[in-house]
């Protein structure tokens, strides 16, 4: 979502996971932020994050070669939401993912509202990041 400059992104062999939407969570929640680093190589692919809202960390590690690298973000979707449920002594939440790119796609837990600027309304978007709790206060 937007432009951003590389070191938002990038920095001692980690990114911003953040921006690539693998957690599910309304981009405003803390629970949104995600640094880590995807990896591909003959016969695996695999993806390490850091969640410091939790200080939890997860490893994924596939022996899945294919023509995307989808199946680690697939999978750090659904854990680390299980993960988040359990920490938070909340249900959880029914999330899945929709390949978008070579190195994943968007876990989708239903925090997909965005703020419409010209009828100053939250509506439903594929490309919204928001609860709607949150769309509703900062709308």
């Amino acid at each position: 979502p937007g432009s951003h400059r590389m070191e938002d992104i990038y920095g001692l062999a980690t990114f911003n996971l953040s921006i690539m939407g693998v957690t599910g969570q309304s981009s405003l929640s803390p629970y949104a932020v995600s640094y880590g680093h995807l990896g591909a190589t003959y016969g695996y692919d695999s993806i390490a994050a850091y969640f410091p809202a939790i200080d939890a960390a997860v490893s994924i590690g596939t022996s899945i070669e294919t023509d995307s690298q989808t199946a680690p973000s697939d999978t750090l979707c659904l854990v680390y939401n299980a993960l988040l449920a359990a920490v938070r002594g909340t249900a959880e939440p029914r999330c899945s993912f929709s390949k978008e790119s070579y190195f994943g796609g968007r876990c989708d837990c239903g925090n997909t509202y965005a703020c419409h600027k010209l009828l100053r309304m939250c509506v439903k978007s594929e490309l919204g990041s928001l609860s709607k709790e949150d769309c509703s206060r900062t709308c």
